[in-house]
């Protein structure tokens, strides 16, 4: 049975991802079907070909799930299809209201992911510091050099952006970033190189379906504990997602401003009450999605 909204949450999910610094699990966990999303990856495995042959195509269907997983994919990659030119163009264009939207959108997050959790002792804390402390060590990370941009490249590239993708707060863009590889893959969305976003793609799946599993398994025995980490995660990304900065070449380098400083240095004002304003949107929609979401990020029986 078709869940409605599933669809738009994908879309929600592909927006974010094409953004360096945001991720769409945050967008999983904010509208509440992040561990619907893990446990049905973790779920593709081989015995549902033995599902299949004993009991038929439809049973297989609903075995995987993959009403939810089809619907949620179309959303993603229709968002990442249709926005990747409006969001870029937004970054290049406003980018002081555009990033503050995100840091209230994870900032929010952060307090709704924790709220649920029942266990909140030392190894909670230490799980949330630690998620952190990696979160910023990514955003602070020196950029590679190109790698080139084949189709080979383009697999490996996407098993690893891939596997930051689904955790909340390391964006599988800025994955790219570093590789040096963000650019040549929007220019393949782009231009509709299909050779390039196949292997890609291939890629994501592999990486995907490799790395899930491990998620899913934590995720049933230490609940509490992963998502404090997850938390930590979205809270180092914020790092990233200061609004007033310059950013190096690719979106790299970056120079941490106070908003005067910015104004400054760009000419372009501090845009402060449109950040606040933008940032406090972000909280509201957050808040609203949280109330709609028909499943909550909470301790499920393993």
């Amino acid at each position: 049975m078709i869940r409605p909204g599933i669809f738009f949450r994908g879309m929600a999910m592909g927006a974010a991802d094409v953004v360096p610094g945001v991720s769409g699990g945050t967008l999983a966990l904010i509208t509440g079907i992040y561990e619907e999303l893990i446990d049905t990856l973790g779920g593709l495995t081989p015995r549902l070909l033995k599902v299949w042959h004993q009991q038929g195509f439809v049973a297989f269907w609903q075995q995987a799930n993959l009403t939810f997983l089809v619907t949620l994919l179309a959303g993603i990659f229709t968002s990442i299809a249709l926005l990747a030119r409006l969001i870029t163009w937004l970054l290049d264009t406003h980018p002081v209201p555009v990033w503050a939207f995100f840091s209230g959108l994870i900032l929010a997050s952060i307090f709704l992911v924790l709220k649920p959790l029942q266990q909140r002792g030392g190894v909670q804390i230490a799980a949330f510091v630690a998620g952190t402390g990696v979160a910023v060590a990514i955003g602070l990370a020196p950029a590679l050099s190109s790698l080139g941009s084949g189709a080979t490249v383009f697999f490996f590239s996407g098993m690893l952006a891939i596997c930051a993708m689904i955790l909340p707060g390391i964006s599988g863009s800025f994955i790219l970033l570093l590789l040096g590889m963000y650019q040549p893959v929007l220019e393949a969305v782009k231009q509709g190189e299909i050779t390039l976003l196949l292997a890609f793609m291939a890629g994501c799946a592999i990486g995907l379906l490799s790395f899930v599993h491990v998620l899913k398994w934590t995720l049933h025995h230490y609940h509490d504990t992963v998502m404090a980490l997850l938390a930590g995660f979205m809270a180092g990304s914020l790092l990233k997602l200061w609004p007033w900065r310059i950013s190096g070449e690719q979106g790299l380098a970056d120079r941490w401003l106070t908003p005067a400083e910015y104004a400054t240095l760009t000419g372009e004002g501090s845009q402060l009450a449109l950040a606040l304003l933008s940032a406090l949107l972000a909280a509201v929609l957050v808040w609203l999605l949280y109330r709609v979401a028909p499943v909550h990020n909470v301790a499920q029986g393993s």
